[in-house]
């Protein structure tokens, strides 16, 4: 999900995906609630970096 849709298609009050944005997605998807530590762990054990913009609003 993801992969191929921004936060605000699947109705989540976030422009990008950050580790709070996944968090509430999962919890109602897999009925799992998890930390965000232990979110920012699994994404960064997925492969899922922290990017900086590439230009400046």
């Amino acid at each position: 999900m993801i992969y191929d849709t921004m936060p605000d298609q699947l109705n989540l009050p976030y422009a990008l995906w950050t580790r709070k944005a996944v968090m509430e997605l999962v919890e109602p998807e897999f009925g799992v609630k998890l930390a965000l530590t232990t979110m920012g762990n699994y994404l960064r054990s997925w492969g899922f970096t922290p990017r900086k913009p590439k230009k400046r609003a």
